[in-house]
C-alpha cells in the first residue's frame, strides 16, 4: 500500500508539472503573434490580481458548507492578451445570466441601478473510473451544474438555487459516506453516462431564505438558510440548514452544519457535520471532517458515518493538493461499523484559463458489506466558473 500511495503522489504531481507547461505554451504561442512590448506590465498586473481574486473564490468554494458567488467574476480584463474567443462566449453567458437575474428581480420590485442582480453558475464534468473486483473497470461521466441568483429587492434575503446540491459539499474530492460511494454510484450504471440520474441530480430549483434575524445571528455565530423546491422533477422538499463557528483561533478552527430536508417522495434526510481546520499557515494545514447521515427512503432507514483527514497545501496559482485518509461505516445492526477505509489525494489547478479548472484524484477503498476487498479507482472534474 505505501508503494501505491507513493506513486499516486506522484501522479498527481505528474499532472500539476504538465498542465501547466502545456497551458504555458498555447498562451505563448498566441503571444507572440499579437506581442506589444510596451503593455507587458499592466498584462502582468491585471494576470496578478486575478490570481488574487480567483484564489479567493476557490477558498470560498472549498470552505463552505454553501455555495457563494461573492467573487465569481473572474473574467480577463478585457484589454488583457488572453482574451479570446473562449472569453468573449463565458462573458456573453455572464451577461445573460445577469439579465436573467434583473429580470426576475423586477418581478418584486423596482431594482435599484446601484444594486444588481447577480447571477454565478458552475459547469461540472466529473469522469470516473473504477477497478471494482466484481464489475470489472468501468468508466462514467456525470455533467453537473449549480447555480445561483441573488435578489436584491427581497432585501438579499432570497435568491434562487438551482442544479446538483451535492456539489455544495464538495470541500475537498472524498469518498462519500458508506452505502452511497463514488464506486457503488458507478458501478449502478450500466452506460458511459446515465441520463437518468444526471437529470435527477441536475433538476433542482430551490428558493432560499437566508438571514432570519440579523442581529440574532450575529450574537449567536449562526448562519440559517431555508429552501423550498422541487428535486428530481417532482421531488418537493423543504430544507432547513444550520451552521455554525463554534471555535476560531489562531492554529483550530472548528465549526459545524446541519441540516434537515423532508420530501415528498424522498422523505426524511438529515446530515450533521463537524470540520477541524489546525495549522497557523494558511497555504499549509490539516482539514478533519467528519459527517453523520440518517435517510428514511421507501419506509427504509439507513444510518451511516464518514471521517475525511486531508493534508491540504496551496501551492500558490491557485494550485492546491490535498492526500490523506478516509474511513466510513453504518450504524445499522445489519452491516459493517467500519465499512471502508483507504488513501486518497487529489490535486487542483487552473488550466488556460483563470476560470476553467482541472481536478484529479486516485484512491484506494474498500466495501466489506459488498464484499469488495481495496481496489483503486479515479476522478478527473473539469469545472468552469461563470
Amino acid at each position: 500500500m505505501t508503494k501505491l500511495f507513493s506513486i499516486s503522489i506522484l501522479c498527481c504531481f505528474s499532472i500539476g508539472l504538465l498542465t501547466p507547461a502545456i497551458a504555458e505554451t498555447s498562451v505563448n504561442t498566441n503571444a507572440a503573434a499579437e506581442a506589444d512590448t510596451t503593455n507587458e506590465s499592466s498584462v502582468q498586473a491585471a494576470s496578478d490580481t486575478l490570481s488574487e481574486e480567483a484564489t479567493a473564490e476557490i477558498d470560498t468554494l472549498l470552505t463552505s458548507a454553501h455555495f457563494d458567488d461573492k467573487t465569481a467574476d473572474l473574467s480577463p480584463e478585457p484589454n488583457s492578451e488572453k482574451w479570446g474567443w473562449t472569453d468573449d462566449k463565458r462573458k456573453d453567458v455572464k451577461d445573460k445570466l445577469n439579465e436573467c437575474a434583473n429580470n426576475m428581480d423586477g418581478w418584486f420590485g423596482e431594482p435599484e441601478p446601484e444594486k444588481p442582480a447577480r447571477a454565478s453558475l458552475r459547469l461540472v464534468l466529473d469522469t470516473r473510473w473504477a477497478n471494482d473486483p466484481k464489475m470489472g473497470s468501468d468508466v462514467t461521466v456525470e455533467p453537473r451544474v449549480r447555480g445561483r441568483l441573488r435578489l436584491p429587492v427581497l432585501e438579499e434575503r432570497f435568491s434562487l438555487i438551482i442544479g446538483d446540491e451535492d456539489l455544495d459539499d464538495d470541500t475537498f474530492l472524498k469518498q462519500s459516506a458508506a452505502g452511497d460511494t463514488d464506486q457503488a454510484a458507478t458501478n449502478r450504471q450500466d452506460r458511459l453516462v446515465n441520463t437518468r440520474q444526471t437529470r435527477d441530480d441536475n433538476a433542482s430549483l430551490a428558493l432560499r431564505w437566508s438571514r432570519f434575524d440579523d442581529e440574532i445571528e450575529k450574537q449567536l455565530g449562526v448562519k440559517t438558510d431555508v429552501d423550498l423546491g422541487v428535486r428530481s422533477v417532482d421531488d418537493i422538499y423543504v430544507k432547513i440548514s444550520v451552521d455554525k463557528n463554534w471555535y476560531e483561533g489562531d492554529r483550530l478552527t472548528v465549526s459545524n452544519d446541519n441540516f434537515y430536508r423532508y420530501g415528498l417522495d424522498s422523505k426524511h434526510y438529515v446530515r450533521g457535520g463537524l470540520t477541524l481546520k489546525y495549522g497557523s499557515d494558511a497555504n499549509r494545514f490539516i482539514n478533519n471532517r467528519t459527517t453523520i447521515r440518517y435517510r428514511n427512503r421507501d419506509d427504509e432507514e439507513s444510518t451511516d458515518w464518514g471521517n475525511d483527514l486531508r493534508q491540504v497545501h496551496y501551492m500558490g496559482n491557485e494550485k492546491q493538493l490535498a492526500y490523506g485518509i478516509s474511513t466510513s461505516g453504518y450504524f445499522d445492526t445489519d452491516k459493517k461499523l467500519l465499512n471502508s477505509y483507504g488513501p486518497a489525494i487529489s490535486y487542483r489547478q487552473p488550466v488556460w484559463r483563470e476560470w476553467l479548472y482541472v481536478q484529479t484524484e486516485l484512491n484506494y477503498y474498500n466495501d466489506k458489506t459488498e464484499d469488495k476487498d481495496h481496489f483503486l479507482s479515479a476522478l478527473l472534474r473539469m469545472e468552469a466558473l461563470f
